[in-house]
């Protein structure tokens, strides 16, 4: 036994070492597919021109995530993150001191072919053209190129990030150095006798010009005629320095002109702030364009957060509005706010309608609007509400009150009005009359059925008749008490209440919506509801045996052929006495009445003794329970002398 266990064991053991020596690698690749084996079409495409080389080397895995049957481009991580674990070097690009933009969004794929492309690098176009993705051609390919420039970019820049300014490879004066010999006699006779040796780019563009000598557009006067000397000299050292402060030198040509508004650098002296001393590109020597060189120091227009922006703000364009030195005028302002706005804004579009909002009349158009932005719509100083209550006091003190137009509620007052002018009084946007102003938005309300009947004011659009525009103690905006409003016009109703002594309950409450619509209805007399539902909406139990009995005709079709409807002089409102309502359609002298009651006539006020008004569990609408002698047909023990 112990030969035979040692024989297992020895034999186990071998098995082991022999499932060791299989790859387990092999094992793995064996359970899924290559990528490329089910999107063939992916091998077509992305296996030509210059490949991505984990695509090359089919290592989709390397920035994919495998989908299963649910398909989808699932990436590892998202970019730039994706790309790091290859290109390391580029990891801490972000942190140098500038970094192209689409590398400080991490955007690779800005420039870059993610599978394959036709050009070196995966870029999406020739490497100079790749640039002019973004970068304007125009502006740096003008008449007269410098040679770098033809070059290509990155003779000068690193496409990535920099440890100088503008993504260059070196210092600005070493970049221009290191191809212009500052020592030749040629260099310095260019550049009038004087030892230039740094600040090439105050005078020259470093890509082009179209200009000689790669000047700038536009130049200082005294560079132009070459009077170097009215600023500049030589000192013993063979340096070249300034005569004297640079706001000196600049009054010594151009005179202050001193205005009641000075522009803060300006009153210092400090010209270099917003101007270029040499030369510039923009006009007026500014040192970056017109649109970023007040942006510096002011921020106004560029709130990205901002609900609303001026349009000038917005672009930088503050020279629209401002003088850049001085004004008479607050704020530099190139004209009194009151004439300033109508320069762009056409006087007419504000102004010049019958009916004119005050403050735009006077052309005091920043008691409401802000001029550069704002968290609230159309450059709106504040909320649209408040705003308008903030002069307009007496609708102000509207709001405390019970019911709320929803436009004013929520101080929307242009939903209604007009904000600068208007053909119609208080500039409402529409007519009142005929309700075209408020049928604006209560759409409902016009779309009426075509056999609704309405009520006159609603259908003469006199919605002002009922209703204030604004706030009311009442429901609906309403004037009045609801029911009071009506008596106004319904004077024959309010003559019945104070005459009559029994009141519908819902009347005398003046509830008159208990039964009636107020802007018109298919049923007449604006009824909610058709007779006798309407009525059983409450008294319901009055078509008690209607269903398992018989109703009373009368009851059955109409309330109102017994009772009046808002107040009478009888009982249960009834139109006059119950004995008259009943001999209306009964006659008493009929032989099939006098032999339905035994040949006795009833008193004419008796009819409510026996039988219900509404109806009853059969044809003779007696109440379901009985004197015993009347359910017999024995009169006599009651009402001697009568037949039995």
């Amino acid at each position: 036994m112990t030969g035979k266990r040692v024989k297992y064991v020895v034999g186990f053991l071998c098995l082991v070492l022999m499932a060791a020596c299989v790859p387990q690698q092999a094992a793995r690749k064996s359970l899924r597919k290559n990528c490329l084996e089910c999107h063939e079409d992916m091998r077509r495409t992305f296996f030509s021109g210059v490949v991505h080389s984990p695509v090359k080397e089919e290592k989709c895995g390397a920035c994919h995530l495998p989908h299963g049957l649910i398909g989808g481009t699932y990436l590892r991580q998202n970019l730039p993150d994706l790309c790091f674990p290859c290109h390391r070097e580029f990891a801490k690009a972000k942190d140098k001191a500038s970094v192209h933009e689409p590398v400080k969004k991490g955007r690779c794929d800005a420039c870059h072919e993610v599978h394959n492309g036709a050009f070196p690098g995966l870029l999406k176009a020739e490497r100079q053209d790749s640039c002019f993705l973004c970068h304007e051609r125009k502006t740096i390919m003008k008449a007269n190129i410098h040679a770098p420039v033809e070059k290509g970019c990155e003779t000068c820049h690193d496409s990535h990030a920099s440890d100088y300014p503008a993504l260059l490879l070196k210092g600005k004066d070493e970049t221009c150095i290191s191809c212009h010999q500052v020592d030749a006699g040629a260099f310095i006779a260019a550049h009038r006798g004087y030892p230039v040796k740094t600040g090439c780019t105050l005078c020259h563009s470093p890509h082009s010009a179209d200009g000689p000598g790669l000047i700038k557009q536009v130049v200082h006067q005294p560079m132009l005629k070459g009077r170097c000397d009215v600023c500049h000299q030589v000192n013993a050292s063979g340096n070249i320095v300034l005569k004297g402060s640079p706001g000196d030198l600049c009054v010594s040509c151009h005179k202050e002109d001193i205005k009641k508004n000075i522009h803060q650098p300006y009153g210092k002296r400090e010209c270099l702030e917003c101007h270029a001393a040499h030369a510039s590109e923009f006009q007026d020597m500014l040192v970056t364009a017109p649109e970023t060189v007040c942006l510096k120091c002011h921020q106004q227009g560029q709130d990205k957060k901002a609900v609303s922006a001026h349009t000038p703000a917005e672009k930088g364009e503050c020279l629209s509005c401002h003088y850049g030195h001085g004004s008479q005028v607050k704020s530099l302002l190139k004209a009194d706010p009151k004439t300033l706005c109508f320069q762009c804004h056409a006087r007419a579009d504000f102004v010049t309608g019958p009916v004119v909002h005050d403050p735009a009349g006077k052309g005091e158009c920043l008691d409401c609007h802000t001029a550069h932005q704002s968290a609230q719509r159309v450059l709106l100083v504040r909320k649209e509400g408040d705003v308008c209550l903030s002069c307009h006091k007496k609708t102000r003190d509207e709001m405390g009150l019970y019911s709320l137009h929803r436009p004013f509620a929520n101080g929307e007052c242009s939903r209604c009005h007009q904000p600068h002018q208007g053909k119609e009084m208080s500039l409402l946007k529409k007519k009142k009359a005929g309700g075209e102003l408020c049928l604006g938005c209560h759409q409902g309300l016009a779309r009426a059925d075509s056999g609704m009947a309405l009520h006159a004011p609603f259908a003469e659009g006199d919605c002002f008749g009922c209703h204030e525009p604004h706030a009311s103690d009442f429901i609906f905006n309403l004037k009045e008490k609801p029911g009071q409003l009506c008596l106004k016009c319904h004077s024959e109703v309010k003559t019945k209440l104070n005459r009559q002594t029994v009141k519908h309950e819902p009347v005398e409450r003046l509830n008159c919506g208990a039964c009636h619509r107020a802007h018109g209805s298919v049923h007449k007399e604006f009824l909610l509801k058709g007779q006798p539902t309407l009525c059983l909406i409450c008294h319901a139990e009055k078509a008690k045996y209607w269903k398992s009995g018989v109703a009373h005709d009368p009851a059955s079709k109409n309330c109102s052929l017994c009772h009046d409807p808002h107040a009478s002089s009888n009982p249960a409102i009834l139109k006059t006495t119950a004995g008259r309502l009943c001999a209306g359609c009964h006659d008493e002298d009929k032989e099939g009445f006098l032999k339905a009651h035994q040949g006795i006539k009833p008193g004419r006020e008796a009819c409510l003794g026996c039988h219900d008004p509404h109806g009853g569990p059969d044809k003779s609408l007696l109440y379901p329970v009985s004197h015993a002698p009347f359910e017999q047909g024995n009169c006599r023990p009651c009402h001697p002398g009568r037949a039995q």
